[in-house]
């Protein structure tokens, strides 16, 4: 198309004064034309297609450029224009390129229906425009598309875009409202980016963007780049993401200048690695469905005051809340099996934890650094306490280290100087260097392990001389000839509350823990179990409770039984879920005489019935009876009044002349009947 000229006035210099009233024309597409009012600075594009830069296409039109208040130098000229508004058709299908970017004085442009592209710095540096509204076909917003348009107030991406470019919003700070769809999957960088007044990015040297609008991220929200760079002031933050990376630091540095609320929608199933690491929320809410915590989540957040979390929470990964200095309790949810290195690290406002029982690992520097904790109760399943895990706490006078735990780590209880009792597990094998360094004020130790733990020289050179140690009676020999362990005082004789009297049977779903008391004349310890009166299997165990023998019932699956170090303790594996189980401890001398015999009951877990015998129940032994002896009583019938169980689920054991009755329901003391 030619151009058209329709009126030319030539500036009148010496009247002082010029009037202009021109139309520009030019192509600008295949299919695409455009006119250009020179009067009303509105710029019409008709027909349909894609908007093309050619050299005949809008800013490149030389005399549109000399019309231009901006134009100096045609050659020069950078595409600065006099453009203050633009129609575009129904039957526009994209842009080529950046056609509108650096158009100074354009203020609204209209996109139709049927784009589906912003492309990249389309409008960057258009730096009146105010307002625009994408329309629901367009799916992709490029890199840059709005960056600094500094009085825009409004921008809204309608309901389709599943994409938006790196630094979309870059210093737009008067933006307060940006809206964008349900539909959202990516955010490709940072798109609340800004330059600052100053290289260090701080509130004094960077303006805010004053979004008003809620931020909703949704569940198809999938990127992993980060978004925001502590520019906006969103009131409310929502993020509903179902399935975004592993790893994400999309909220990295919401420094001080974002005051609003972040709310975790129901979708969330997890809470990738760094999401909100170093941002300034006040309450974290997960929602049940919601598994686990990614590394780092929210390590840094010092404004952060209350955690809730749900009870599907199975894991919280390392320095997820690292230096939250304003949190004061936490509870940890039953399904979470450890605390990860550095997980509360920092943690000083910190004053009460809640652990459950189901806790095996606390990893290194878990809760180091929080000074303030009044109480620790160590869980119960509790098996290894990583280095540094309670250095500096300093409120707490007792402590009672569990049963399962087997190893305690370098510094774990460092500077506790508040400390006075100490009590160490029986499974207790190695304590690290400097565990209970600092000024310590330990009175009192007991250590139920009848092996002393192995230690260095500096593992307990802190804790007084003047301290009392006390240990299991057959352990006190070890533990005074011991060069670290036996410079404490001991009684001469043994603590009442460290001899044990009765048997102990700790029985899970298909295991049971024996413990049982020592006796310094025993030889070896033989254990009888039985399940539905018959023989499940038979262990022999030699005094210092290593395995001899082992045998079992006929067509038993063999079973697997692993000597835990020396604590008279004895673990049996291969046993029935949801089972009930009678067992027999014989302690017996070197002629094979018993000492003691302990009999009771005991069930794997899923068992709903009632265990009547008492767990560890000791029956004296009697004198062994004399073949041919007439005062002897000899076994010929038994008789259960009211009793419909079948004979068979009975199993009838003789030890040294005390008869016991083994049955489904208990074990018990029978007499017998002389034989005439």
């Amino acid at each position: 198309m030619k151009t058209k000229v329709c009126i030319i006035l030539v500036s009148l210099a010496m009247l002082g004064s010029s009037v202009q009233a021109t139309v520009y024309t030019g192509v600008c597409g295949e299919h695409l034309t455009w006119s250009y009012d020179t009067e009303t600075a509105h710029m019409t594009i008709e027909g349909y297609g894609v908007l093309k830069n050619t050299v005949d296409s809008l800013w490149w039109n030389k005399q549109v450029l000399q019309a231009s208040s901006w134009a100096t130098n045609y050659e020069t000229y950078y595409p600065y224009n006099s453009c203050k508004t633009i129609s575009l058709p129904e039957g526009l299908t994209g842009f080529s390129g950046a056609i509108f970017r650096e158009w100074w004085n354009l203020t609204a442009c209209d996109i139709p229906e049927g784009v589906t592209k912003i492309p990249a710095y389309l409008f960057e540096k258009c730096y009146k425009l105010k307002e625009i509204k994408l329309p629901n076909s367009v799916d992709t917003v490029g890199q840059c598309a709005f960056a600094n348009c500094t009085t825009m107030v409004k921008c809204d991406l309608g309901k389709g875009v599943k994409y938006i470019g790196q630094m979309t919003f870059t210093n737009c700070y008067a933006l307060n409202s940006v809206r964008w769809s349900d539909c959202l999957e990516v955010i490709d960088g940072s798109i609340f980016d800004g330059e600052p007044n100053s290289a260090v990015y701080d509130q004094n040297s960077v303006a805010t963007i004053p979004l008003r609008d809620t931020l909703f991220f949704p569940a198809t929200f999938r990127s992993n780049k980060q978004i925001s760079w502590c520019l906006h002031n969103s009131p409310v933050i929502v993020w509903n993401a179902k399935n975004p990376p592993t790893s994400s630091s999309v909220f990295y540095n919401l420094y001080d200048y974002w005051k609003g609320d972040f709310i975790f929608g129901p979708d969330v199933e997890f809470v990738p690695a760094h999401l909100c690491q170093w941002t300034r929320q006040k309450k974290v809410e997960l929602p049940e469905g919601c598994k686990w915590i990614g590394q780092g989540a929210f390590m840094g957040n010092s404004l952060l005051e209350t955690v809730l979390l749900p009870s599907t929470l199975t894991a919280i990964h390392q320095e997820a809340f690292k230096g939250c200095t304003k949190i004061k309790h936490i509870s940890i949810p039953e399904n979470v099996k450890a605390i990860n290195s550095a997980t509360f690290n920092g943690c000083t406002a910190l004053t009460r934890v809640e652990m459950p029982a189901g806790i095996s690992t606390i990893g290194d520097n878990a809760f180091s650094g929080c000074p303030n904790l009044d109480s620790i109760v160590l869980p119960t399943e509790l098996t290894m306490i990583g280095g540094s895990a309670f250095s500096g706490i300093k409120l707490q006078d007792s402590l009672v280290i569990p049963d399962k735990v087997v190893s305690i780590g370098t510094n774990a209880f460092e500077n506790w100087s508040a400390l006075r009792e100490l009590s160490i597990g029986k499974n207790v094998v190695l304590i690290g260097d400097n565990a209970f360094k600092g000024d310590s004020a330990v009175t009192h130790i007991t250590v139920w392990a009848a092996t002393p733990p192995m230690v260095s020289e500096g593992t307990l050179a802190d804790i007084p001389d003047s301290a009392w140690l006390s240990v299991l009676p057959d352990s006190r020999k070890l533990y005074r000839e011991h060069p670290y362990w036996g410079r404490f005082r001991m009684n001469d004789t043994p603590d009442s509350a460290m001899v044990q009297r009765t048997v102990i049977v700790d029985a899970a779903e298909t295991t049971a823990d024996f413990t049982w008391p020592t006796d310094s004349l025993a030889n070896t310890y033989q254990i009888d179990i039985y399940k539905d009166g018959n023989v499940f299997c038979h262990l022999t165990l030699g005094n210092r409770g290593q395995l001899l023998g082992i045998s079992f019932a006929p067509k038993r699956n063999r079973q697997e039984a692993g000597e835990l170090p020396y604590t008279l303790s004895f673990k049996v594996t291969g046993l029935d879920e949801a089972s009930r189980y009678t067992y027999i401890l014989s302690v017996l001398d070197e002629q094979g005489t018993p000492i003691h015999v302990y009999a009771g009951d005991f069930a794997t877990t899923g068992f709903e019935g009632d265990l009547k015998q008492p767990d560890g129940n000791e029956i004296l032994p009697t004198p062994p009876i004399i073949p041919g002896d007439p005062d002897a009583s000899v076994f010929t019938g038994i008789s259960l009044p009211g009793c419909n169980t079948p004979a068979a689920n009975y199993q009838l054991s003789i030890i040294n002349g005390k008869l016991l009755l083994i049955t489904p329901t208990g074990t018990f003391t029978v007499s017998g009947h002389r034989i005439e």
